[in-house]
């Protein structure tokens, strides 16, 4: 499986939880580090479908992934623990 995060973008009023996020994961075991209120968090929120983000889109095998769907996100492969 691969992920394909391109340009995501999510805020909250005033606040940018993610700005033009781009990353590619291979399947195997990852982690996100950063600082609280790095925006980890609203990134894994957003792939698992739980928010909508502002902008952006993700690609699972070259499928585009309906944003703010759990239901899709759980459907290519994606779920949250």
């Amino acid at each position: 499986m691969k992920i394909e995060i391109k340009n995501i973008s999510k805020s909250f009023g005033e606040l940018k939880a993610n700005s033009e996020i781009k990353i590619s994961i291979n399947e195997g075991i990852h982690a996100l580090l950063g600082e609280n209120g790095a925006g980890k968090s609203t990134l894994v929120k957003i792939i698992s479908g739980q928010i909508t983000p502002d902008s952006g889109e993700i690609v699972i095998d070259n499928s585009k992934l309906i944003l703010g769907s759990p239901k899709e996100s759980i459907k290519g492969g994606v779920g949250l623990l």
